[in-house]
């Protein structure tokens, strides 16, 4: 379904500044903060560090798979760890990479720091509550045993006791959408950095490669692996959940305010690339 959002992007916020500029503070902000999400996660999985929070609240939760107080992350604790957590932490470090990559290597405008801190904390956001809801202890002994039975067989609660070295269909399913997801989101921006460091392109939009596919592929892409992670922690409905926020967030306000942008820089370029790329998001949507 190609589509075009009928909001009006003049009164839509726009996340990042486009001024082609260098900004020392806020790239090293954002970095660090993406960064340290990895220790925030491997705190939150390898030592249940939400459990005790979890359990004040009748919640059950797993607990802490290390001994002792929360340290820096060893090759030896991390091989001490469940399947599960280690791919968990895997690809949360996955997510931070690819961000520090971006803002270093790939980004040309400016992240201001009233920028790079929300949309760090954000990311760190999501990560964390894919680690919390991955460690709150199976759920199917406090709801109905028919609805358990249901839910369990139908891959959205986890077997009691959980095996947390094994891999369900879901958990593998959404491993895989996160790398590919991430991969494609990566490869999107290689190639249209790559299109605009050619000087005889100044000027130009991009609009070949995977971006001849969907106009925004690279939010797309987003889509795919915030989908796949979340759906690999906690199951296809929260999978789910976080894939419909994301895309009704670029749909209805990131997509068009990027468009009103690149239609005024680009002009009727960009008009026929709209009308020759149909999808906006991800082939046919």
């Amino acid at each position: 379904m190609a589509s075009s959002s009928s909001a009006p992007a003049a009164d839509l916020r726009d996340n990042l500044s486009r001024v082609k500029r260098s900004s020392p503070l806020g790239t090293t902000l954002f970095a660090g903060i993406r960064t340290a999400d990895i220790f925030i996660q491997y705190g939150l999985v390898a030592y249940s560090l939400a459990s005790p929070s979890l359990r004040t609240i009748g919640v059950p939760a797993l607990p802490p798979f290390l001994p002792g107080a929360f340290s820096l992350p060893t090759l030896a604790n991390f091989t001490a760890l469940p399947l599960q957590a280690r791919i968990l932490i895997a690809l949360a470090t996955a997510s931070s990479i690819k961000h520090v990559y971006w803002v270093f290597r790939i980004g040309e405008t400016e992240i201001r720091p009233t920028e790079a801190i929300p949309v760090g904390i954000f990311n760190t956001l999501f990560n964390s509550l894919n680690s919390i809801f991955w460690s709150i202890a199976p759920l199917a002994p406090l709801i109905p045993s028919a609805a358990s039975s249901l839910l369990t067989n139908l891959g959205v609660l986890s077997p009691a006791p959980r095996d947390l070295n094994s891999l369900s269909p879901t958990f593998l399913l959404g491993t895989a959408m996160a790398i590919g997801g991430l991969l494609l989101e990566t490869a999107s921006e290689i190639q249209r950095r790559n299109f605009k460091a050619r000087p005889e392109n100044k000027g130009k939009p991009f609009t070949g490669g995977l971006f001849g596919v969907a106009r925004h592929i690279n939010y797309g892409a987003y889509c795919i692996w915030r989908a796949g992670y979340a759906m690999a922690a906690a199951g296809p409905i929260w999978g789910g959940l976080v894939f419909w926020f994301f895309y009704h967030d670029f749909m209805n306000r990131g997509i068009p305010v990027l468009d009103r942008y690149c239609a005024d820089r680009y002009g009727e370029d960009w008009q026929q690339y709209r009308k020759k790329v149909r999808s906006s998001l991800l082939p046919g949507i």
